[in-house]
């Protein structure tokens, strides 16, 4: 068995509902961006969508890194990943 020696054990993990329910809308937002992707013709559309998914994706890896940070936790959590 590791233990993690540096781990602050007095810090309790809380949970953060607003930062959750922001992931889970941000992961709806950006699979509806990708079936649109799937669908479009027109090369600006497509550029646009682009820069949508990277925008989307970014603002994703934030709020992992926030809620890592935090130490913040959901079971619960919409996208198949737990924090």
């Amino acid at each position: 068995m590791i233990i993690d020696l540096f781990a602050d054990y007095k810090k309790t993990k809380t949970y953060d509902k607003v930062l959750t329910n922001e992931a889970s809308r941000v992961i709806f937002e950006l699979n509806n961006v990708y079936k649109l992707f799937n669908e479009v013709t027109d090369p600006y559309e497509t550029e646009s969508l682009i820069y949508r998914m990277k925008e989307l994706e970014t603002h994703y890896s934030y709020l992992i890194k926030e809620a890592k940070l935090g130490k913040i936790y959901n079971t619960n959590f919409i996208g198949g990943t737990n924090i």
